[in-house]
């Protein structure tokens, strides 16, 4: 059996969709969950959802990059208990046709889905923010591997996350520290459904534009994916990269 007892666990994207999922889960099984988002009211209701004590959310716009060091430090500061683990679901859809890209829209998607994920990283390894054999897992997309139109800037950052976990893993390994990811599916969440081209197609037509056996797939299944690659029942799985996508092709 999976077991998250005795574990402090920070989650990114925390206050809808997929982050609230797994942080939901992690709570069921025992852990206490340390919630990142940018909307308060909506994080308020994340650790509503929670089972057990001890849980914390923080309210915070990773567009930020040069307070992260101060906000790692701040998931300690609180109780003096040191992490376990670290999930990054945050992340803009970034869906832009190549005729309006800008730097600007560029470096917004690189800071949030790349740049931040990389800074967390870098201070969530120091021996006084977390545990030997921790273990970390992002939150990726299948369309790094079969993208659609429109997805420059959102499949680059994440292609970059990708390739760092790998690169990252090795690096971290002197302390047990693992890292993964996860190349998610059609998830028709909160996000997605904000995006342009779904409220100009719809939810139908935004699910045919996945070729998949199942269409799409719900918050749960890939929350069951994460837990497993946290968990001790993966502890020799080590800069991978899985997919679970609903047989996408």
């Amino acid at each position: 059996m999976i077991t998250f007892e005795g574990k402090k666990i920070l989650v990114t994207g925390a206050s809808s969709g997929i982050g609230r999922e797994i942080s939901i889960q992690l709570a069921k099984l025992g852990a206490k969950v340390v919630l990142l988002g940018r909307n308060e009211e909506k994080l308020e209701k994340s650790l509503s959802m929670l089972k057990g004590i001890g849980h914390k959310y923080f309210v915070y716009d990773l567009k930020q990059i040069e307070g992260i060091k101060d906000l790692v430090e701040s998931f300690i500061e609180y109780d003096e208990i040191k992490l376990d683990g670290f999930i990054h679901s945050a992340g803009i859809p970034s869906v832009y046709p190549l005729k309006i890209i800008t730097h600007e829209k560029f470096n917004e998607s690189m800071d949030i889905n790349t740049y931040s994920y990389l800074e967390i990283i870098k201070h969530f390894s120091k021996k006084n923010i977390s545990n030997d054999y921790s273990s970390i897992v992002f939150i990726s997309s299948i369309l790094t591997k079969i993208p659609k139109k429109a997805q420059t800037l959102y499949v680059a950052s994440k292609a970059a996350s990708d390739s760092m976990s790998k690169v990252l893993s090795q690096e971290l390994f002197k302390r047990r520290i693992r890292i993964n990811s996860v190349l998610v599916g059609g998830v028709l969440t909160e996000m997605v459904e904000n995006t342009e081209i779904f409220r100009m197609l719809g939810n139908e037509s935004v699910a045919e534009d996945y070729n998949t056996i199942y269409k799409t797939l719900s918050t749960q299944e890939v929350s069951n994916m994460v837990l497993f690659l946290m968990s001790e029942s993966a502890k020799y799985i080590i800069g991978e990269s899985y997919h679970i996508d609903g047989g996408y092709f």
